[in-house]
């Protein structure tokens, strides 16, 4: 992946002396189809239902505003809590930010290693029931990571890392350039 030498699938990276500077940029093509099409259906509309029927024409508006709303819900959620940015020392997920320094290095490493969802989906399904058992069973034993930046889960589409704080607390990061994000942190944390 390009994105930790300043180009790639949708990631900015650069290093500018001491400072790194690591911007993820979310995909826009479904919002902006979805926006087109349902603002191509409002003006045909407009064309048919104006000025008679003006009362109609602002039913099937405001309808229309709400089907993009629900068409867009996870984008427009992707934005909010799982846009990622290191700047100046700082890991920013959605509304919440970190010092870099805080997280231990140990986890930055062992981040790597961690399975893609495919890879995990694929392990799960070659174990047996008594294995999945004890799995279970030690999950419920330890705390699930908090996820950064807020939501529910991890988005559709994305990748996700588990981090660790110095203080102990474990970070699940939604990402949509994994190797793009632990190279910035990574060089943030050194520098």
């Amino acid at each position: 992946m390009g994105g930790a030498d300043g180009h790639g699938a949708g990631a900015s990276t650069a290093s500018y002396g001491q400072a790194v500077v690591y911007e993820e940029k979310l995909p826009r093509r479904w919002t902006i189809a979805t926006t087109m099409v349902i603002a191509g259906w409002v003006v045909y509309q407009a064309g048919i239902l104006l000025p008679e029927d003006s009362t109609v024409w602002f039913v099937i508006l405001g309808f229309s505003t709400l089907i993009a709303l629900v068409f867009n819900a996870v984008p427009i959620s992707k934005r909010i809590y799982h846009r990622v940015h290191v700047r100046s020392g700082q890991l920013t997920v959605g509304r919440e930010t970190i010092p870099v320094e805080s997280l231990t290095v140990d986890s930055l490493r062992e981040a790597r290693d961690q399975p893609s969802d495919a890879e995990w989906a694929a392990s799960l399904a070659s174990r047996s029931r008594e294995e999945l058992a004890e799995l279970r069973r030690r999950s419920r034993a330890t705390e699930p990571p908090r996820i950064m930046g807020g939501g529910w889960s991890v988005p559709t589409g994305m990748d996700q890392i588990v981090l660790e704080t110095a203080q102990g607390e474990s970070l699940l990061i939604a990402t949509h350039h994994r190797e793009a994000l632990l190279d910035a942190l990574m060089r943030a944390r050194q520098t």
